[in-house]
């Protein structure tokens, strides 16, 4: 298993009327904690794994809303990898807010896809080498 956490900012643009994150911007939240996650269990970047022909799409989003974020909080993401990866990766979220109360659960399901046929593939091995150590 591997568990990263990372910290972001609820800024004025991600806020309603009243001060409180809209939901559409908890996907986004989640995007850049996986990045983050991604980059520390790996030692690749989406970037550079792409440029290698693999693309990482995502298949299924849920997220379920426990208390409300507001602008100017720091959040504390924890992006948490439960299985080693096959063809599918699934991520599984928890934010905290600044008193440590768990306000958002999620999960994400992305797919390993190869870039000129747009079809399912496995990890590349660059991948696998680095997220391995994680699931022995």
């Amino acid at each position: 298993m591997f568990i990263q956490e990372t910290k972001v900012k609820v800024r004025y643009a991600e806020t309603d009327q009243m001060g409180v994150v809209y939901h559409g911007n908890y996907a986004e939240y989640y995007e850049i904690a996986r990045t983050e996650c991604f980059e520390a269990c790996s030692g690749i970047t989406y970037a550079s794994m792409e440029e290698d022909g693999v693309m990482l799409p995502i298949l299924e989003l849920q997220s379920k809303y426990l208390k409300p974020a507001f602008y100017n909080q720091v959040l504390t993401i924890k992006s948490i990898v439960k299985q080693l990866p096959s063809v599918r990766l699934h991520v599984e979220y928890e934010i905290y807010n600044e008193a440590e109360e768990l306000i958002n659960i999620g999960k994400t399901t992305l797919v390993f896809v190869d870039k000129q046929t747009r079809k399912p593939c496995h990890p590349p091995k660059n991948f696998m080498d680095g997220v391995s150590k994680y699931f022995v």
